[in-house]
């Protein structure tokens, strides 16, 4: 289903006015950047040009999709912005088609990336990377050399905005176009070894905002603070880093 939503999304023509006229855009097409454990593809565009740039990712933990039922609308409003955006749809297809947290390894997708402090174990993985789909992103991601990393994700408490690196502007930027009852949290309140936002924020110092939306909530819920807080951040210039913002956890 989210394979041929993806196909789908991918020939949708776009269209702009020129000098009277219109003249029809062809939409980025999804490029297939590696594969799961299972076999099923991870899969990423990139639209627009200039910097700095931006990677997106609409979803890593299989039973949080509520980032991944907007990305047709996410595609629609990064083809609009004024940067170069690399969207990545889900870095768990596995998870995603199960409505797991974990990979079909029962690997957490978001501690078995090659953080400093990455903790091999059952739910970290043998050795960082350990996990097809996450390896894929990885790569991507290195590639990419983005400038600000945003994730997708959702918890029980949320919504809210984490962050990792020198972020802290930019997470009060999305909170701010959001709206309440969204709020900047910079602690989830408990460790989180080998993450996405331990090994790029901590580590590398690339500022990444972590979008937690309530659990459960509808999509009238979530999709247009969602898309508002992205806005927020892609179509303005990026806020430079505050000394002192950096978190580390």
């Amino acid at each position: 289903m989210l394979a041929a939503a993806l196909t789908a999304s991918a020939l949708l023509p776009a269209c702009r006015l020129t000098a009277g006229a219109q003249v029809a855009v062809r939409a980025p097409r999804w490029e297939t950047i590696g594969s799961s454990r299972e076999g099923r593809p991870v899969r990423a565009i990139t639209s627009g040009r200039g910097g700095p740039r931006i990677a997106l990712i609409a979803g890593i933990h299989g039973d949080e999709q509520e980032g991944l039922r907007h990305l047709d609308e996410i595609v629609a409003l990064v083809r609009g912005v004024p940067r170069t955006v690399r969207l990545i749809a889900d870095a768990n297809p596995d998870g995603t088609a199960a409505n797991t947290r974990t990979t079909a390894s029962g690997v957490d997708p978001n501690r078995n990336w090659p953080a400093g402090n990455f903790r091999a174990g059952p739910r970290h993985g043998p050795r960082p990377l350990s996990e097809p789909a996450v390896a894929a992103v990885h790569r991507d991601l290195v590639d990419f050399d983005p400038a600000l990393v945003i994730v997708l994700h959702a918890a029980r408490s949320g919504p809210f905005v984490n962050f990792d690196g020198p972020a802290l502007k930019l997470a009060a930027a999305f909170r701010d176009g959001a709206g309440a009852p969204w709020h900047v949290r910079p602690s989830m309140g408990y460790s989180t070894p080998g993450s996405l936002g331990t090994w790029a924020g901590v580590d590398r110092g690339t500022p990444v905002l972590t979008v937690e939306f309530a659990r459960g909530a509808p999509r009238e819920e979530t999709g247009p603070p969602l898309l508002a807080g992205l806005a927020a951040i892609l179509e303005g210039p990026l806020p430079e880093p505050v000394p002192g913002e950096f978190y580390v956890r």
